[in-house]
């Protein structure tokens, strides 16, 4: 049986792989549109700065400033020529945030003076506006401790008569070195760690990469249905079971072969999408992606089998795998999505596909999902053995006419 189910999947693989390509292209083209509108909240915000001073040391110190990680991480920084045009491009939403630095904010700053800029936040930003002020006051009594220190070292060269020259000395050096400090005190005292995306193992990008894979590889699953379904008729049956043919080996076809195309196409795809995230390839990791592969040729396989004289498979099938994406959080960020909901996609058979997948990506193996997905498989194995022995088959007589 396994031989002609092979010949049935010869001839319906070209098209199937000509429908698995154009569906991997549209997917991977909604997965790109769905990531990057996913992603826009943690897109740097744009800040143009108005250098009213406009010096070759003011020039020198912004540039330095821009440079550090920390800031760009957060910023993407323009200039304006006047404060005018800065709030021009603030007014059209050209960004998020206008500041304003004075004429001699350097100078003041050298002598322990105090020197204050102006930051102008648009409409849309203005909600953040206690914690933009939280963070400049952070960082105007960390300087101020500094300017403290300094000013005591000035008040003792003057207790002791020192020349001028030594004053200024000190000055330019101790300044220098608090604003060295300053900048660098973000990657020495800080470790980054990028935590996984909205409680899952998972990156973004991995997270969504995942969702929209098991979408792919349960919509895929209806590219056979000519392997499904053409042995599938009472007549047929009745031929096969008389020469000996058990519903299991009639059955293991229908979703071996198609599970051997997705482990094939998954090569090439996993290899694509290697070039643009870190895979995680290693025995385990592999070997569960296999199974989560086998798991949804079964589901395929089985609904198909089952539901052949309703005709309803190819419904149901294209219903799973939609509201598994969105249950995901594939189509609406899962931070948008109610707890009850998520909850319930994690055991839907697109979540329970999505834990055998996660290790590849970089997570965890789900295996209470991978539990549940096996459990999922045998009742699914057994129903359908069962429906196919009670199928209803016609008799010697009408298959011989």
């Amino acid at each position: 049986m396994l031989r002609r189910d092979g010949r049935l999947f010869r001839r319906g693989v070209i098209p199937a792989l000509v429908l698995s390509l154009l569906l991997a292209a549209v997917i991977v083209a909604a997965y790109y549109s769905v990531l990057k509108s996913a992603a826009e909240g943690s897109a740097r915000a744009k800040l143009v700065l108005v250098d009213q001073e406009d010096s070759l040391y003011s020039r020198i110190a912004i540039a330095t400033v821009e440079a550090q990680s920390y800031i760009d991480s957060l910023l993407e920084i323009d200039s304006a020529d006047s404060e005018e045009e800065a709030l021009d491009l603030l007014a059209r939403g050209e960004c998020a945030a206008v500041i304003i630095l004075p004429e001699g904010y350097l100078n003041d700053i050298m002598v322990g003076r105090e020197a204050r800029g102006r930051t102008i936040l648009s409409e849309a930003a203005a909600a953040s506006a206690d914690t933009v002020a939280s963070v400049a006051l952070f960082g105007e009594r960390l300087l101020a401790a500094g300017q403290y220190g300094v000013f005591a070292g000035q008040q003792l060269i003057w207790a002791h008569g020192l020349s001028k020259d030594f004053e200024e000395h000190f000055l330019i050096q101790s300044n220098t070195g608090l604003m060295n400090a300053a900048l660098s005190l973000y990657d020495e005292a800080f470790t980054v760690q990028i935590s996984p995306y909205d409680g899952t193992s998972l990156s973004l990008s991995a997270y969504y990469a995942v969702a929209w894979l098991v979408l792919f590889f349960t919509l895929s699953g209806l590219f056979f249905m000519n392997l499904y379904l053409t042995d599938n008729r009472p007549d047929m049956l009745t031929r096969l079971y008389a020469l000996g043919v058990s519903p299991g080996r009639f059955f293991a076809g229908k979703w071996l072969w198609p599970s051997l195309f997705h482990s094939v196409f998954a090569a090439a795809l996993l290899f694509f999408l290697s070039r643009f995230m870190p895979l995680s390839l290693n025995p385990g990791s592999i070997l569960l992606f296999l199974c989560g592969l086998l798991f949804l040729s079964l589901l395929s396989a089985s609904l198909s089998v089952m539901l052949a004289d309703r005709g309803q498979s190819f419904g149901l099938l294209t219903f799973l795998a939609a509201a598994g994406l969105f249950l995901a959080g594939g189509l609406i960020p899962r931070s948008m999505l109610s707890r009850g909901l998520t909850a319930a996609g994690r055991f839907w058979p697109s979540g329970l596909a999505a834990a055998f997948f996660s290790p590849l990506f970089g997570g965890r193996a789900d295996w209470p999902g991978i539990a549940a997905a096996a459990v999922l498989s045998a009742l699914l194995y057994a129903g359908t053995l069962r429906v196919l022995a009670k199928r209803p088959i016609v008799t010697g007589g009408e298959a011989g006419s």
